[in-house]
């Protein structure tokens, strides 16, 4: 079985999926979990370790020169071609070689989630309509079970700065990218969706419940 977690950051994928990865320890179901997200695949980080020149940089310097590469267009659609086709690659060939590996296959983050990190990062509107994008989807290998956790973009927000984020959305992105997600449950792209802002035992047990594990 394959299971994806999605939301906006903060809304308790990392919390919830430790507790399942807890739960399946304890019951002897074997898993393996995977984070994902487009410029963030192995083979992109392999190549960055060659191509980028902000290794020793501080925090400051590192977001300027990122935001000078996003400001060439040649680098951009580089970076936007090669991210999406790795994508291809790592959804479509190596996740349906590890979901043969064990019982449970847990995805941190999937498919929306890049879709609305690319259109913002990429300043991208109507990103579905792209060549590039229809072939992600097209390779990806689709989830049993999809959850998406929701809270707003406020709390998602506080979190952040409670873990010390260096590098968060301030409020108006934020804002924009829970609407994009809310756009996209109308849409009917998670199978499963969950209100967050309660508790985390009561989200845990909605989750075993999607999964047939109670």
């Amino acid at each position: 079985m394959i299971v994806s977690f999605s939301g906006i950051d903060g809304s308790g994928k990392t919390t919830q999926i430790n507790l399942l990865t807890d739960y399946c320890e304890s019951h002897g179901i074997k898993y393996m979990k995977k984070w994902s997200k487009a410029r963030g695949t192995p083979f992109i980080m392999f190549l960055k370790q060659f191509v980028r020149r902000d290794k020793k940089m501080e925090q400051a310097e590192k977001l300027e020169y990122r935001e000078q590469i996003y400001n060439s267009g040649w680098k951009k659609k580089v970076l936007y071609v090669a991210s999406l086709l790795d994508l291809c690659m790592y959804w479509g060939i190596y996740f349906r070689i590890v979901k043969h590996m064990c019982k449970l296959l847990i995805l941190d983050r999937y498919i929306w989630d890049t879709y609305v990190e690319v259109s913002y990062e990429f300043g991208i509107d109507n990103l579905e309509k792209h060549f590039m994008w229809k072939l992600v989807k097209c390779c990806a290998v689709t989830p049993d079970v999809s959850i998406l956790l929701v809270i707003p973009a406020e709390e998602s927000l506080r979190r952040d700065l409670l873990k010390g984020e260096i590098t968060t959305d301030d409020i108006a992105m934020k804002s924009a990218k829970t609407d994009m997600y809310m756009k996209l449950k109308d849409k009917g792209f998670w199978i499963t969706c969950i209100e967050s802002m309660t508790t985390v035992e009561y989200t845990h047990s909605e989750i075993l419940s999607a999964l047939n594990y109670k």
